[in-house]
């Protein structure tokens, strides 16, 4: 490979594991810490603002699962092509997601922009406060969807050669940029429009297509793992459709973690914009607590990828352990002080609103048990997606997110009310997490290798 610090194949798998996790970790935090900041903003223009944001969030992830499909599937294919040596091939792919992100990004903008206020109503947000500020948030982010695409996309492409610092800084740049934008666009400071909860969805977008814009400069520049600068610009429907066809599981993946979300709000709407604003901030905590489990299970991808890609299946099966126990680890003695501590950091975000606290505070105590079990369920869910199986994780995360979690929530929320709700989605965290680590003791995901696949075509 053309840059040996990109190459997983071979050194410590422990060290290979810090060296990608660590910056993805940082980049994780960095990105929840603009979420917190910029709720705290928002949140200093009441709840309705915050359940605006929130429900708001939670559609737009909802829409935008495709780009989890393209980023992974793109991902999975580039770092097994690396593992075999074929960087011509791994350019080609990359180049084939970018265009695909360009495509899904328009066309999702084009569906969602007329349907962003029937999303709303979809989710029994009645409030004509929450329906306004929602529908306004929604408008300029899906218009400016194509950032958030190229954005994964690329970020995952970088990750695939190995390379988890660039992201990381070039995501500190973006961030900066929003978070100085975020108070002047909300409330009007110095010359700058006092735009309100729109304001924060302009902070988001201008900063994350200045980050996209730096990426792709990196790419075709010859300074990232994989150059383009001569790679043809021009759609490949084959290469486009391996891509999807790896990756359309993960988007569906991604689609029932996020429609359970959702249906977790409709079950919550008529408790009242409170319940709904807290559950909203315990959302936001609870990414923060899996912050590290994300960057050990994004950092796993490619060195399973790439080691399968090259044969070392041992290895790879050994980069996933060492993983999985890290993650676990450290997930459950992070989780554990939002379990001890609930209130402190819930009014962080709500410091005026007592009801808001108390609700968030009972919530965290039924969710915070769960940690660990998210860390098995990320890492070993990603660690499959890379040796190329991503069906048997959305399978999993169907199962357990609609059928255990969403189910669980409706029902029991008619047995003994709001504590039925949060009892029924920590339920579905253990549920999802053994599942994974069941399926993945069956050693099947070993045969999934794309460049196996494509020797063999």
């Amino acid at each position: 490979m053309k840059n040996a610090r990109g190459d997983l194949t071979q050194g410590n798998l422990l060290k290979h594991l810090l060296r990608l996790a660590v910056p993805l970790t940082l980049s994780n935090i960095l990105q929840d810490a603009f979420n917190i900041v910029d709720m705290i903003f928002v949140g200093r223009l009441g709840p309705a603002s915050i359940a605006a944001v929130g429900v708001s969030g939670n559609l737009l992830r909802l829409v935008g699962v495709l780009s989890l499909g393209i980023s992974t599937g793109s991902g999975v294919m580039v770092a097994q092509y690396l593992g075999a040596r074929n960087r011509a091939q791994a350019e080609h792919v990359a180049m084939q997601a970018i265009l695909l992100s360009i495509f899904f990004s328009i066309g999702i903008a084009l569906i969602g922009y007329p349907l962003a206020e029937q999303g709303l109503l979809s989710v029994r947000m009645k409030d004509p406060e929450v329906l306004r500020l929602g529908t306004t948030y929604m408008h300029i982010i899906l218009a400016g969807s194509s950032a958030m695409f190229l954005s994964m996309t690329l970020g995952s492409i970088f990750r695939a050669g190995g390379d988890a610092v660039t992201p990381m800084i070039v995501l500190i740049f973006s961030t900066v940029i929003n978070i100085a934008l975020d108070p002047l666009l909300i409330f009007g400071l110095w010359q700058f429009p006092k735009l309100g909860v729109a304001g924060s969805a302009y902070a988001t977008l201008i900063g994350r297509g200045l980050g996209s814009a730096v990426l792709l400069y990196l790419c075709w520049s010859g300074r990232a793992p994989l150059s383009l600068r001569n790679v043809e610009f021009r759609a490949d429907l084959v290469e486009m459709l391996d891509i999807l066809r790896l990756g359309i599981y993960s988007s569906m993946q991604g689609f029932w973690r996020h429609l359970s979300r959702l249906g977790f709000l409709w079950v919550l709407g008529p408790f009242g914009k409170n319940v709904v604003a807290a559950y909203t901030i315990c959302m936001r905590l609870r990414i923060l607590v899996m912050n590290p489990g994300f960057g050990i299970s994004h950092a796993v991808s490619p060195m399973v990828g790439q080691n399968l890609g090259a044969n070392q299946i041992e290895r790879a099966e050994k980069s996933t352990r060492v993983a999985n126990l890290l993650g676990a680890a450290v997930m459950t003695l992070i989780g554990a002080m939002f379990l001890f501590f609930p209130q402190v950091f819930i009014r962080i975000f709500a410091p005026d609103e007592p009801d808001v606290v108390e609700i968030g505070a009972v919530y965290l105590q039924f969710l915070s048990p769960t940690f660990g079990f998210i860390a098995f369920s990320l890492v070993l869910g990603r660690a499959l997606n890379g040796a190329g199986d991503t069906f048997s994780p959305m399978v999993i995360t169907l199962a357990a997110q609609i059928g255990v979690g969403l189910g669980l929530v409706i029902v029991l929320s008619h047995f003994i009310g709001l504590n039925g709700v949060w009892l029924g989605i920590a339920l579905s965290n253990v549920v999802q997490g053994l599942a994974m680590w069941l399926w993945y003791r069956t050693g099947r995901w070993k045969m999934k290798s794309v460049v196996k696949k494509s020797r063999r075509n």
